[in-house]
């Protein structure tokens, strides 16, 4: 007995290794089942193990022929059997011993059993314990000696079952940490891809898919609170098919408690709830986790299964942490719909006040071209100029703002610079300021601003400059970038300023014309090539404005 004993041990040392090199569990019980049959010469061997409300959620078998397997495998046993079978009058030491001649269907019986020869239909379980509780059953027959068992004989058998619980239990711990640990994971990433999703039609969408794949449930919904009731635009499921969005009143249902009183519910079986609101056949089991910000509802998420308690307490805790994400997210992509509908309504609003003005614009110039060199007419023209100067500013900078969308071409930066010198040759001469160019034939790929860089800051290069001075446009090629710089020998920009001057509106010089909006412009057109653009002081005096620009975006 003290040699079965000793390899007993070593079968269950064995099984231990193998659960820590984490193989598979129907490879572990198999081995358990096998070694039951082998080490106590048993001829059939079956292992059982149940779920937390005692159904057989798996079974293993030793010795059995296919249609024996089969034929086990279509029977479950009911828990009116389960309790007959597992009865006290049956009870030999630790396990329970069913002779032949006791059908616990039919009749009762005395209490233990006699020791003689197996039976065919003897039956001896020994059931699989922790802390106790059943979690399976080991059920043999058909021994090798022919004989019936006794309490000695058993317990053996009874120390290999024991040892077998807490192997099988360990694996499911490690299982469960292991699928809590992958539940970490899959939240992280789900969390990663709800940052980079502003889109909020697109957010309601994916919610639900994202979830429903990890956690493999047949029903996810994301309801959005109205201020009246819950609306579910957009879900995923396995359930019925809906083609219409699903409405929940505060007033009824789990969703509505929930909602209502801004608290998680979780109920394990929604038969026995009488808040229930039945929609699904299918559904055993409900949970329902509101979105809140700040105290206020802006939605919900409902979560559907069609098993009973199928949600642990860490599911949950991992559901909540995710929900506060999404409403961190939902937050965010309101926020960004309403700037966006600001932004078209900002860039409706200049396109709309530039075309009303500029038509009667065009007619005022009309006119006062017949007025020929009257000096009115010249102050006219010129004023007129500054209101069309102050439009087109306007509108690149509200097309920048809101979004642009253009393709990208290779253009050469020295042939744009050269054609814009040319447009400023009145203002160059009425300074008597020259420009001196050195800048490389190198070709980038750019958008259609980029002309608009290099005008604002030759134009406030121009503006800045001292008279009977000069400006330097020169270049610096690197292997991935260049850099322009536009260098002019005005009054110098104080630090505190170097970063302020690209905001809109503001200027170095209240009393200097222009619109503020040159270098917020140049800001935004180098930030859309994903370049930089800052200011450096000229150790020969002077103020040097640096653009570096990517010869090739990423797209």
């Amino acid at each position: 007995m003290n040699r079965r004993h000793e390899r007993a041990t070593k079968a269950i040392l064995d099984i231990s290794g193998d659960i820590l090199e984490k193989k598979d569990l129907p490879e572990i019980l198999d081995k358990i089942t096998s070694t039951v049959g082998i080490l106590f010469e048993y001829k059939r061997v079956v292992l059982t193990l149940w779920d937390k409300n005692y159904n057989v959620w798996y079974s293993t078998f030793y010795g059995l022929k296919e249609e024996e397997i089969k034929a086990l495998k279509g029977r479950i046993m009911s828990r009116e059997e389960r309790a007959l079978v597992l009865n006290e009058k049956y009870r030999m030491s630790n396990s329970y011993f069913i002779p032949e001649e006791d059908n616990p269907l039919i009749k009762k019986v005395l209490p233990g059993s006699s020791v003689g020869e197996w039976k065919s239909l003897d039956a001896l379980i020994v059931p699989l314990r922790i802390k106790g509780k059943i979690i399976g059953i080991i059920s043999l027959d058909e021994p090798i000696s022919g004989k019936r068992p006794t309490e000695e004989s058993l317990k053996s058998i009874e120390i290999f079952a024991d040892q077998a619980s807490l192997a099988i239990e360990n694996e499911k711990m490690i299982r469960k940490e292991m699928k809590f640990a992958q539940k970490l994971k899959t939240l992280n990433d789900i969390s990663r891809e709800l940052s980079k999703l502003v889109d909020l039609e697109n957010l309601f969408y994916r919610i639900p898919e994202l979830i429903s794949e990890t956690y493999n449930l047949p029903f996810v919904g994301l309801g959005i609170f109205d201020g009246e009731n819950i609306t579910f635009k957009h879900y995923a499921t396995q359930f019925k098919k809906i083609d219409k969005p699903l409405i929940s009143k505060l007033e009824r249902g789990l969703v509505g408690w929930a909602a209502h009183n801004k608290k998680t519910l979780y109920v394990k079986d929604v038969s026995k709830d009488p808040r229930y609101f039945k929609y699904f056949e299918e559904t055993r089991s409900e949970l329902v986790i509101p979105v809140l910000s700040e105290g206020n509802l802006l939605g919900v998420l409902d979560f559907q299964s069609n098993e009973v308690d199928y949600f642990t307490s860490e599911d949950i805790l991992i559901l909540e942490n995710l929900t506060d994400q999404i409403a961190i997210t939902l937050k965010n992509s309101q926020l960004f719909e309403k700037i966006k509908n600001e932004k078209k309504m900002q860039e409706f609003f200049i396109s709309m006040i530039s075309h009303d003005l500029k038509t009667p614009l065009q007619v005022i110039l009309g006119y006062t071209d017949l007025l020929k060199n009257d000096k009115y007419s010249n102050i006219i023209q010129e004023n007129v100029k500054k209101i069309n100067e102050i439009l087109n500013k306007a509108g690149i900078y509200s097309k920048l703002e809101v979004g642009y969308k253009e393709n990208l071409e290779r253009r050469n930066v020295k042939r744009i610079i050269e054609t814009l010198i040319t447009s400023f040759e009145k203002d160059l001469n009425k300074k008597n300021i020259e420009i001196i160019l050195n800048v490389e034939d190198i070709y980038i790929e750019s958008f259609s601003v980029l002309e608009n860089i290099f005008q604002n800051l030759i134009e406030n290069s121009i503006k800045f400059s001292y008279v009977n001075s000069k400006i330097e446009i020169y270049s610096e090629n690197y292997k991935r970038h260049i850099v322009i710089n536009v260098k002019n020998y005005g009054k110098n920009i104080p630090d505190e300023m170097k970063e302020e001057v690209f905001e809109r509106f503001k200027k170095l010089d209240f009393k200097a014309k222009g619109t503020g909006l040159g270098l917020a412009i140049v800001k935004k057109a180098v930030d859309l090539h994903r370049g930089e653009v800052w200011i450096e002081d000229s150790p020969d005096g002077g103020t040097v404005f640096k653009v570096k620009l990517l010869k090739k975006i990423d797209r």
